[in-house]
């Protein structure tokens, strides 16, 4: 049985500066170059060999792509994949981890409290399968044995009944710094899967930022 493996703690935050685009002049080695967020398979030996990318394609990667932190066999990640893609061929360049939140329910009677974040984006996968955010953590090291590590999470914070039959959910990005120090910026994605949600179901996405309460909205087109 293939296994989905989520992450909610931030502790080595190591991104590519990509964009979803080819470059589209020249025709050296990086003019065919793209960045894709995608759900990633790894084979028998824990090395990616097939990833199916958030507008719905299906890629064979040859030869197979390797990284220290996609350690189990037969797996599906979550994965932000750096390729060249010249006509039909494929070549894998690099593959960086997407950290995967789940919507969890919070109890009504205590209080959420998050740590502010920097917020860049927001955007639904073109499947429906996910909603992604680009954001900015500050981090740093201090002088101990044991680094303390950030985490992040979505909470449920109400649902409202909509007309025939739809919803809408109230999420919010929780933060917790947990004493990290925040002496630079470093460029982070994270995935929330859709799957909690149904057909026409209206989310919103609220998120505190250093700048003030970041609102925003989806509406689910292509859910379960």
């Amino acid at each position: 049985m293939r296994k989905h493996i989520f992450f909610l703690l931030v502790a080595a935050l190591v991104s590519v500066a990509c964009t979803n685009d080819a470059f589209k002049t020249g025709d050296s080695e990086y003019s065919y170059l793209r960045s894709d967020f995608v759900e990633a398979a790894t084979d028998g030996t824990a090395a990616f060999v097939s990833a199916i990318t958030d507008d719905g394609d299906t890629l064979s990667l040859r030869p197979p792509l390797r990284a220290k932190w996609a350690t189990k066999p037969d797996t599906t990640y979550r994965a932000q994949l750096l390729y060249n893609k010249k006509d039909a061929e494929i070549e894998p360049v690099l593959i960086s981890k997407v950290y995967v939140l789940a919507v969890q329910q919070h109890p009504k009677t205590e209080p959420i409290t998050t740590d502010p974040v920097g917020f860049t984006s927001a955007w639904l996968a073109k499947t429906g399968k996910y909603i992604n955010l680009e954001l900015a953590l500050k981090t740093g090291k201090i002088n101990a044995e044991q680094q303390p590590s950030q985490s992040l999470g979505i909470v449920l914070e109400s649902v409202e009944a909509l007309e025939k039959g739809a919803k809408k959910y109230k999420l919010r990005l929780q933060h917790k710094q947990n004493n990290v120090p925040q002496y630079y910026t470093v460029r982070t994605f994270v995935s929330i899967p859709t799957s909690f949600f149904h057909k026409d179901d209206s989310v919103e996405l609220h998120i505190d930022t250093y700048k003030g309460e970041v609102i925003k909205g989806f509406i689910m087109r292509n859910s379960r």
